[in-house]
């Protein structure tokens, strides 16, 4: 070994793999998933209230091609 690959070695800290942590980017990816869960639940729980109310077969019943009124 040369004094550079030493001096390298001796610069970075023993890291324990029994602590190591996913830190604050781990955090924000779990966040923003949970964040995109969170609309993406109440989207669905619109769309299952208008089928519920009928909007399926009112969308149906129209002439294909064409939106459903509301």
């Amino acid at each position: 070994m040369n004094g550079m690959e030493t001096v390298l070695m001796l610069a970075q800290p023993e890291v324990d793999k029994f602590t190591v942590t996913p830190g604050v980017l781990g955090f924000l990816v779990v966040a923003a998933i949970g964040g995109v869960l969170y609309f993406l639940m109440r989207s669905m729980r619109t769309k299952l209230a208008h089928v519920r109310e009928g909007g399926f077969d009112q969308a149906a019943a129209d002439e294909p091609g064409q939106s459903p009124k509301e």
